[in-house]
């Protein structure tokens, strides 16, 4: 699907570094939700980084499972999980669906991308700027979560997201948008 080494060497670079520090984050002495949701982002990450390599039209059953079980682990903590803690709470679950979503979407339109250029669903006006509308939300939102991380006043550090978080949501959200973008 990903045909320009670019972009494909982009989506390797982000989502790799995406999962090495999902994964990394599971050894970190946190709560068992914390580690649910870094061993989430680390598949998803890794997920994604395996589409980017151009593995989508073969392994797309097991790639969809792996982003289905993410998608599904969201939406138990959507369900379950009231307002909690920083980075646990309802809003970070209902991104994290969102985000669950969109990986779908770009595994299902680079698995059906491989045939010709006329099969690909993204060559329908709609969907070429719904493409490009997620692709530009997930930079806004890649940035948020950089500034979130590394710019917030002195007064509101309470506010600020857990680096190793800030970055590891950064480099999905980019790397979600380079994607979006090169199925457009």
């Amino acid at each position: 699907m990903f045909r320009g080494w670019f972009v494909v060497g982009a989506l390797v670079l982000l989502f790799g570094a995406a999962a090495v520090l999902g994964f990394g984050a599971i050894f970190r002495p946190k709560s068992v939700a914390a580690r649910t949701d870094a061993a989430a982002a680390g598949i998803l990450a890794a997920a994604m980084a395996a589409v980017g390599l151009g593995w989508a039209p073969l392994g797309v059953v097991p790639l969809g499972a792996a982003i289905g079980l993410v998608f599904l682990l969201s939406v138990v903590r959507i369900v379950y999980q009231g307002s909690g803690t920083a980075g646990t709470g309802r809003w970070s679950a209902i991104y994290g669906a969102a985000v669950a979503a969109l990986s779908g979407w770009v595994l299902l339109s680079a698995s059906s991308g491989a045939g010709s250029v006329t099969d690909h669903p993204g060559h329908q006006l709609g969907i070429i700027l719904g493409d490009i509308m997620g692709a530009l939300l997930m930079l806004f939102a890649a940035t948020g979560w950089l500034l979130g991380t590394f710019a917030m006043p002195a007064e509101s550090k309470s506010h600020a997201a857990p680096r190793l978080k800030g970055v590891r949501e950064a480099l999905m959200a980019a790397g979600l948008a380079v994607a979006l973008y090169a199925i457009s």
